[in-house]
């Protein structure tokens, strides 16, 4: 039976916000309606994938990413169009289908494909301005789909900001114990912890937690702004008030007004900057640069990743200005200090970053999870989540294993506390390592051993390919080859 082909008429580009190309999967077995729709497709700025059967259609699904929209046509040969949408919409990776219909196709062949979960469905005999506008319209309600499931995210993150703290040690739950006490209260709170170790996300748990929620929440870096700007950043400025200053400006404590200001890394606060802090906190009233005095109120959160205390002994931290902040402090264990929560905090990673890379379900093999729970992460929690998102990102299976990991070093067998190694007791034997016990510690690996380890176990996943390995370990391949020769690695079948 032929079927007729789609007039040739010009379409606008999709208009999309994203700068991405949109992926649109056609399944037909007509090789020229294929071609022709990927002509018009291209036209108006989309990335095009192919599949003549419902079987092809799955299989591509499978190995790619995300595909925002699938052309299904409703006469395939092997696995019928019914099964092949069923198929497609439950593969959680296919945004909208649109099904194209014969010019004889029946009605009732329609209605089961809305039911089964078509966006539309179109005839192969109208011209493409009107296959574009069915479209334009699918893109544009699957984009307006993500971005309410984004914002449901974020609403969850407000309204349970608690339940957002991943972790159950007796570390965290003292340290939530603490937060909560504090969350509807004026008073000083000091964060204290190192880097990445999560102040933040406290920070906006104790503001949206309590009765500020619907207040302002102002976070500002004092370490990431030039000393020279800071004090307009905090306290604000007039027009005029020094060269450059074009306009009026308020500053951190005016924008925060009634709500709560979280100042991280106060450490780095310049003597001068202290001192005016200091009379803020004391009289609630600031000064903008070139300005008059106003009254504010606002909650201050301070964090730092210093011992203000000792800072204070060596007479770079002002002690009135710390007993000021430090009203109520709050210390946050190091991620080494809590590694019973590290397979959670993985997990909630790997769930996050696989839904946001359009990615199905990934697991965290065994080896993996001991691997993890023996690293010292210097960088704490954001080190844990740098570390799943570049694996997630180069994943092409649905678990992650230890050749995922290719950077993380160990630092010594018994890093994993006993009790605590999913794979093995302590003592035993894991695939010819042996796991040390409380009573027992091998020597750490070298730098040396660690990376001529890693460039192994990556060349060893990727089967000898030089470029995919080079991506796994995050070096350029010229790199990975000097690093060979400079360990004697051999790689029989490289490519």
């Amino acid at each position: 039976m032929a079927v007729a082909k789609p007039a040739i008429t010009h379409a606008k580009p999709l208009e999309r916000e994203s700068v991405r190309e949109p992926a649109v999967l056609v399944v037909d077995p007509d090789p020229q309606i294929r071609k022709l729709l990927q002509f018009h497709l291209r036209r108006t700025g989309c990335r095009v994938l192919h599949a003549s059967t419902g079987e092809q259609a799955l299989e591509v699904t499978r190995q790619t990413r995300r595909v925002d929209l699938a052309l299904l046509d409703m006469l395939l040969p092997g696995m019928g169009a019914l099964e092949t949408l069923r198929g497609l919409s439950q593969s959680g990776k296919v945004g909208n289908i649109i099904a194209m219909a014969a010019p004889n196709g029946s009605l009732a062949d329609a209605i089961a494909a809305m039911r089964g979960g078509a966006y539309d469905v179109v005839s192969k005999t109208t011209s493409f301005d009107e296959v574009h506008l069915s479209i334009r319209n699918a893109l544009q309600n699957q984009g307006l789909v993500q971005e309410v499931e984004q914002l449901r995210a974020q609403l969850r993150e407000i309204e349970r900001p608690f339940s957002q703290v991943i972790g159950h040690s007796a570390a965290m739950a003292q340290v939530l114990k603490l937060a909560r006490k504090v969350r509807d209260s004026n008073i000083g709170v000091l964060l204290q912890g190192e880097s990445g170790s999560g102040k933040e996300v406290i920070a906006r748990a104790i503001h949206f937690e309590g009765s500020f929620r619907e207040r302002p929440f102002v976070a500002l870096n004092c370490a990431a702004i030039p000393e020279s700007l800071l004090e307009s950043e905090l306290f604000g400025h007039e027009k005029g008030a020094f060269t450059g200053a074009e306009q009026r400006r308020l500053g951190k404590f005016a924008e925060a007004q009634d709500g709560t200001l979280f100042l991280d890394e106060v450490g780095e606060l310049s003597a001068p900057l202290q001192a005016k802090l200091l009379r803020v906190l004391q009289t609630k009233e600031v000064q903008p640069i070139g300005g008059q005095a106003l009254r504010v109120n606002v909650r201050v959160i301070s964090a730092t990743n210093q011992d203000l205390m000792a800072m204070v002994q060596e007479g770079k931290f002002r002690l009135d200005l710390y007993y000021r902040m430090a009203v109520f402090p709050i210390l946050l264990p190091a991620l080494r200090e809590r590694r019973e929560d590290i397979p959670l905090l993985a997990q909630h990673f790997l769930e996050r970053f696989a839904r946001q890379e359009g990615k199905g379900p990934i697991a965290l093999a065994p080896d993996a999870v001991a691997h993890l729970m023996a690293h010292d992460w210097p960088g704490n929690v954001r080190e844990l989540e740098n570390i799943i998102y570049r694996a997630v990102v180069l994943s092409e299976s649905q678990e992650l294993g230890l050749a995922d990991f290719p950077l993380l070093s160990l630092p010594k067998a018994a890093g994993i506390p006993a009790g605590l190694d999913p794979i093995k007791k302590s003592g035993e034997e894991v695939e010819g390592r042996h796991i040390a016990s409380d009573a027992e510690n091998e020597p750490a690996l070298s730098i040396v051993d660690a990376e001529r380890q890693a460039i192994s176990r990556a060349l060893e996943s990727t089967s000898g390919n030089m470029s995919r390995a080079a991506i796994r370990l995050g070096i350029g391949r010229a790199t990975l080859y000097r690093k060979l020769r400079r360990y004697g690695i051999r790689v029989d079948n490289a490519n």
